[in-house]
């Protein structure tokens, strides 16, 4: 009989504690989120973040002459980040939904892909870790193991996707002047709801 009582009481506590577990991912519903990540609120911050993404744009564009974009393409996004770290034992504190922006300079070159990243980093290196802006920067390349494409979520709250130079995907532009470099800029978030 002790041992019924105990196996019940055992039961009802792990019932309890998926329950809340559960809960926790689900609540406040998508529906409310999508709501957060368009408001007049969220939106004012999108907009601060992406004159900042721009402006470095622009300081990139004047600081290495030669290139010449194919393709600006800027990336805004709200993900649900519940659950990121269920399992891990230091969970990072992360929230309920993080809204991020990121800007990709496609660009290409006559040169051999080696010779051209050398020339930008000697001419305009990149910054080692966050800029003062909250910014990472990043180049890459086409290789034969890997080609560059864009960095997006399969399932956001909210997104947004707007390019300079028309609707052409990377997959085009590679066809149409072969190897692709990716100058990527990635924001520290500008929104995050707990």
């Amino acid at each position: 009989m002790r041992s019924l009582r105990r196996w019940t009481k055992d039961t009802v506590g792990l019932l309890l504690v998926f329950t809340i577990v559960g809960l926790s991912r689900v609540w406040p519903p998508r529906w409310t989120l999508r709501r957060i990540a368009a408001s007049a609120e969220v939106r004012a911050e999108r907009e601060a973040a992406e004159e900042k993404l721009l402006t470095r744009v622009r300081e990139i564009e004047a600081g290495v002459p030669w290139l010449r974009p194919l393709d600006v393409v800027i990336h805004d996004e709200c993900v649900d980040v519940r659950g990121a770290g269920l399992f891990d034992a230091n969970p990072p504190r992360r929230g309920t939904m993080t809204c991020a922006m990121s800007a990709y300079i496609i660009f290409s070159t006559d040169g051999e892909p080696e010779d051209a990243a050398a020339e930008i980093h000697r001419s305009f290196p990149l910054p080692d870790g966050l800029s003062t802006d909250g910014i990472a920067e990043s180049l890459h390349w086409d290789t034969d193991e890997r080609k560059v494409a864009l960095d997006v979520s399969h399932n956001p709250i909210w997104d947004r996707v707007t390019r300079r130079h028309g609707e052409k995907s990377v997959e085009q532009l590679r066809r149409e002047n072969g190897v692709l470099f990716m100058w990527a800029l990635h924001q520290q978030a500008y929104w995050t709801v707990v």
